[in-house]
Parts: C-alpha cells; structure tokens; sequence
C-alpha cells in the first residue's frame, strides 16, 4: 500500500485524468465512401480535395459555370489517393444528393441556403459542415500535418484558426518527413512483432527502440529483416526488469520541464508523485500510466509513508515496470530515495528539475524567464544500473 487509510482521508479530491475538451478528436476512414460537397469555391475544392485524398467518393454539386480555377483544376488532375475520385454534378445540390453519404460539405454565400442544407442533411441522417457557418456544423476540419498514415489534427474549436496554423507550422518543423515511412513499416511488422513478444517490457522496448530509429533518419533498406530478427533476439533474452526514474517537477511549471523529464514522463508504466505536483504536469504523461499520488511524501520523504512506496515500487519494477517518482523541486544527487533503490539493487536514475532560485517570474512573460543563479540549471543526469 501507498498510504494509511488516515493519509487516504485527508487527500483532496479525486484528479481528473483528462482535462475538460472543447471538441472529441476523432480520425475518420473514408475509404470508398460517397461523401457530398455542394459549391464552386476555392474553400469547396480544398474540402473536396482534403476527402478524395482519404480515397473518397467525391461528389461535387455545382453548376459548372460557377467552379473556381481552383475547383476545375482540381477536377482535372483528380485524386491524390488510389481510391479517391471525383464526381461532378453540373447542378444544385437537392434533397437526394443525401442519399447514402458519409458526410456533407457545403460552401453557401446565403444564410437562408446555408439553413436548408443543413436541415436537409440532418434530415438524411448525414454529419454536416457549412464553410465558415458555425451554426451550421456538426463537426470542424482542424490543420493538419500530413506524415501518413502519422495524421497530427490540430483545432482551437474555431476560437483562433490562426493559432492552430501556427502550431502546425511548429509541429511540421518537429516531424521529420520520413516519418510516413517508418509508420508505414510498423504497420507492415506490427501483428507479426507482437505474435512473437507478449505483452510486457521486452515487447515495449522493441518498440522504444524502433521509435527511437524513427526520428533518426529514412528507413535503410532490409530494416524490416532487421527488426524481425532483433524481435527474435527480444524472445531469447531473459526477462527485463522497469526501472526507476525520479523526476524533479522543478518549481511547478509545466513550461519548464526538461526534455528529459518529459520523456520520462511518457515512456511510464507508473507515476507516483508527490500531492503538490499541478495537474498540468501530468497532463504531459503518457495517458495509460497510473497515476499514484503519494500522501505526505513532498514533507517527510523518509516518513514510514516514504518506505512503504519504495517497496511498492521495488516490486512494480521487478515486474518489468518503468515508474517515475516525480518530486517538487530538484532531486539532488545524494538523495534518501535514490540511495534506497540502489540498496533494494533497481535500476535508477535522476532527471534534475529547474533550480527554483533560478526561475524568476517576475521577469518577462508571464510564464517567467530563467534568470542566471550561478550554477547549471539542469545538472547532469545520475544514473545507475545494475
């Protein structure tokens, strides 16, 4: 156990794991599907273009008198993907053009036209999006960084499409262009890799790994051998133990977390963290992680409390669980805690978090900025293994 049931009663309230969201995120295969565009705009042939590329049936509802350049080039040079296509209606759209849809898209100068298509289509039963008519949409198109089959939507449920534009081009910058296809190969050796490494630490670290590989560079040729052949090598090895990371959240931004305690907060198994830690930083963890906190820890870290979790984290570890320990503050070197893990012989390292007497949020922004201390920021990393 984590705690005594007089600790347990005094913890605040229950954390939410997910934060409040504007919109759900979802990614929707339109292979094949009929899917409906009423008008001549440029904004309607990007939208009839963004859906053939998902191999959609597109079928596109204007009087071909009205086609911008842009839709008719569109027309012309048809779809990116192998099982898109186009269909032109030289007519308005009507009640029919429903029929058997996925969704529908419409581009409408009038409200009154821009009313009755999206009536008509909830009357089909069909999803609906009037360019630029909130009022009229059931669902949003977000900007979107295309590395597919790696598809990253970004939406701020209309509030700023200048912003999402902004955070696209950032996330571009991040995503190497061969990304697509590493993706494409974890798709082609997922169901043969995880035939051969059962769930658990060996099957999570061939896949740490091959991420790893991913952001590197463009696949060689024979990589796919290769991981098979390193899968098959995972099966013969014994089995691997977790390990243990102690993260200092630093003074509790979640804009100031190291890189590399954000990694470690995303690659946990589990994350036993001290109660004053912000929900924002753990919203930067990996969203299966369990999440433990632990009473009283941030106060007396060697409190009877501050024992019973080092066992339980002995044992979650020899299961092949990577646990974070994540404290205020900054995790010195000699540390109760990491002496303790090295005595119980688990692997264990520190990630330093930003000296607090470094952060100066009375400088700048209203995040705050570093201010020099006279020492490094982020210290080296301590690390054992065993």
């Amino acid at each position: 156990m984590l705690a005594s049931p007089s600790q347990q009663s005094e913890r605040p309230a229950k954390r939410e794991r997910v934060a409040a969201l504007a919109t759900l995120p979802l990614f929707w295969p339109l292979k094949s599907k009929r899917v409906l565009v009423a008008g001549g705009s440029d904004a309607a042939a990007w939208k009839a273009e963004l859906l053939s590329a998902c191999g959609a049936e597109v079928h596109v509802y204007a009087p071909r008198a009205i086609l911008s350049g842009l839709f008719l080039d569109v027309l012309a040079r048809g779809a990116a993907h192998e099982l898109g296509r186009f269909v032109h209606h030289d007519k308005a759209w009507h009640a029919d053009a429903f029929r058997d849809a996925a969704i529908a898209i419409a581009d409408c100068d009038e409200q009154s036209e821009a009313e009755a298509f999206f009536h008509a289509a909830r009357t089909a039963g069909v999803p609906v999006n009037v360019i630029d008519k909130p009022a009229f949409c059931e669902f949003q198109f977000g900007s979107i960084v295309n590395r597919s089959p790696v598809i990253v939507a970004i939406s701020t449920d209309g509030a700023a499409p200048i912003l999402a534009q902004a955070i696209r081009r950032r996330i571009e910058a991040l995503l190497p262009p061969a990304l697509k296809h590493w993706a494409s190969i974890a798709q082609a050796i997922r169901d043969r890799v995880n035939a051969r490494l059962s769930p658990g630490a060996a099957r999570r670290i061939f896949w740490e790994r091959f991420v790893d590989r991913a952001f590197l560079g463009k696949p060689e040729q024979g990589v796919e051998m290769r991981l098979m052949a390193e899968a098959d090598r995972q099966v013969t090895r014994p089995s691997a133990i977790g390990r243990v990371t102690i993260v200092g959240a630093g003074p509790g931004d979640a804009e100031l977390l190291t890189l590399k305690a954000v990694r470690a907060l995303q690659a946990a198994d589990v994350i036993l963290f001290d109660e004053c830690i912000q929900d924002e930083v753990l919203e930067l963890a990996r969203r299966e992680a369990r999440r433990v906190p632990v009473a009283g820890s941030d106060k007396d870290r060697s409190s009877s409390n501050a024992i019973l979790v080092q066992g339980d984290i002995a044992a979650l570890v020899r299961k092949g669980k990577n646990v974070v320990r994540l404290r205020s503050g900054n995790p010195m070197a000699v540390d109760e805690e990491f002496a303790a893990f090295e005595r119980l012989g688990l692997p264990v390292q520190i990630v330093p978090g930003v000296e607090a007497e470094a952060y100066r949020p009375d400088m700048g922004s209203d995040m705050g900025e570093l201010a020099f201390s006279g020492r490094p920021v982020q210290p080296g990393l301590h690390t054992t293994n065993h």
